[in-house]
């Protein structure tokens, strides 16, 4: 699939002009790749009002140089010792007197490399955030594809999955399962390492499976997702072996009741926060407001966590074009937990739901 970049560079330009900004050095993995194209792991852009630079050592630079053609490339190693070296030299050469740089993805050391001893800088350096992560924030028809085709990878992993459930089988043997189906229908890597928690575990929202087998009764939380072409799904499912106890029915219902109303209202011009009232208030009226300590969603594209957020603290104005999760969940300590995951788009109207794996508000039995 083409994706023309430039269009991305030059609304990043506009952007940068609003701020009166001449200058944003660019070290983010995922911004590097949207903005270029270029995929390695050691990498960083200069961008001006009439320059695309890209840094990178000898490792990568042919496959920058093929990746990102339409940028002018620095051999880090070779013409200078250092990437901050490289772009400190860059900086001078195009007698930038001002430059921004990302700071959440700049350590302090970094920092101190770029500035420099302060005797031969002729620039200063101004901390962002949030600039290219801006853009990200809506997706282009290109990036829905891909996003589509990783959603589609997932729900075959857990239709999947589903047949590979027993009892005696254990957390860490499902979570692989479904890591080796993803990667054999075409996803080039996991979005994240899976979860699978069963039992009082599944009351862990981030647990990591291990090696309990699944025991008759269990409630199993089940949170994966495929990355595909640099762009990630991400989806939960809760199940039951063999039979449900009746709390575990009643927060499943709870659950999927908040999830369903999140999905029924949720649409483009919404905050963040409102969104995440509705499962919230819902999950509070049932008596279980303190077991969901979570927000109710956020972003995804290149990575699995980004803008915008669903939450208590999402003031955030969620666009038409974003990708998102709604995922609300109930976690009672020593007996177990339920969390109902989609990936949707948002639209100007409602929204479109990716993730289409099973998910009947009756919960489901295995054994």
């Amino acid at each position: 699939m083409v994706i023309d970049r430039q269009i991305r560079v030059n609304k990043l330009r506009e952007l940068l002009q609003t701020k009166d900004i001449p200058a944003l050095i660019v070290t983010n993995r995922e911004n590097v790749f949207y903005l270029s194209g270029f995929s390695g792991t050691a990498g960083a852009l200069i961008i001006t009002d009439d320059e695309m630079l890209l840094a990178t050592d000898c490792r990568y630079y042919l496959q920058a140089a093929d990746e990102a053609p339409a940028w002018d490339m620095i051999c880090v190693e070779k013409e200078q010792p250092t990437e901050e070296q490289a772009i400190r030299n860059s900086l001078h050469r195009l007698s930038v007197k001002s430059a921004a740089f990302e700071a959440t993805n700049v350590s302090y050391q970094q920092f101190l490399a770029l500035q420099g001893d302060g005797a031969d800088t002729k620039f200063t350096l101004q901390p962002q955030n949030g600039l290219v992560e801006e853009l990200r924030l809506i997706k282009d028809e290109g990036e829905v594809e891909l996003m589509r085709e990783a959603a589609r990878i997932t729900d075959g992993a857990f239709i999947h999955l589903l047949s590979f459930v027993s009892i005696g089988v254990t957390e860490y043997e499902l979570a692989l399962e479904a890591e080796w189906y993803m990667r054999r229908h075409g996803a080039e890597d996991v979005a994240f390492a899976s979860i699978v928690a069963a039992g009082p575990r599944s009351a862990l929202p981030h647990a990591t499976p291990g090696d309990r087998p699944l025991q008759v009764g269990d409630l199993v939380v089940v949170d994966m997702g495929a990355r595909h072409q640099h762009y990630c799904a991400d989806m939960t499912r809760t199940f039951a072996v063999a039979e449900a106890h009746p709390q575990a029915e009643k927060i499943y219902a709870v659950c999927a009741q908040a999830q369903q109303e999140v999905e029924n209202n949720l649409r483009s011009g919404m905050s963040g926060v409102a969104a995440d009232k509705v499962a919230r208030d819902i999950i509070e009226a049932a008596g279980y407001g303190e077991y969901f300590g979570h927000g109710t969603g956020h972003g995804v594209g290149l990575e699995v966590h980004e803008a915008p957020r669903l939450s208590t603290r999402g003031e955030n104005i969620l666009p038409a074009g974003a990708m998102v999760t709604v995922e609300p969940g109930i976690y009672l300590p020593g007996v177990g937990g339920v969390r109902i995951e989609d990936l949707v788009m948002i639209k100007e109207e409602g929204i479109e739901v990716l993730t289409l794996a099973p998910k009947p508000m009756e919960l489901p039995i295995f054994g």
